[in-house]
């Protein structure tokens, strides 16, 4: 398994739509709608995370680990590919690769986080069984 940024690799962008595409409206944190396609490679290309890598196996495409400059981790697992043990190779991989960036008090934290969706009780598992721990519950405004 490696791990491959998005950006040195051109057919990123059709295989981060198809992870977006497939996630449970109800687990998405940033988004309101799906994104056309178009909206999507414009996101991609304004660089949006500190580091955004494809997961690869034999040439072939898993999912996708994103990670802010507030050392926010996000991954995603194609469907097809859910249950097979992916997603634990991968976290365990870039765990051991990657290093949070220092704290910065009021602004970042010097450890890792990840930001699950209330009903995405498998990723809360998935974080938990890793050792990650509930610090806040964070809420929103609706729009409008």
């Amino acid at each position: 398994m490696r791990l491959i940024s998005v950006y040195d690799i051109p057919e990123a962008d059709a295989v981060l739509y198809e992870l977006l595409a497939e996630r449970p409206r109800e687990n998405f944190i940033s988004h309101e709608r799906l994104p056309t396609f178009r909206e999507h490679q414009a996101f991609i290309a304004s660089h949006p995370f500190m580091l955004w890598l494809l997961i690869e196996s034999d040439g072939v495409y898993l999912g996708a680990i994103e990670v802010t400059d507030r050392n926010e981790i996000g991954i995603a697992i194609l469907r097809r590919y859910q249950g097979k043990g992916c997603g634990k190779e991968a976290l365990s991989l870039f765990l051991d690769s990657y290093s949070p960036l220092p704290a910065i008090p009021a602004i970042r934290n010097g450890r890792w986080l990840v930001n699950v969706a209330p009903s995405n009780m498998q990723a809360q598992s998935f974080f938990l069984g890793f050792g990650f721990k509930t610090i806040q519950l964070t809420m929103a405004l609706p729009n409008g």
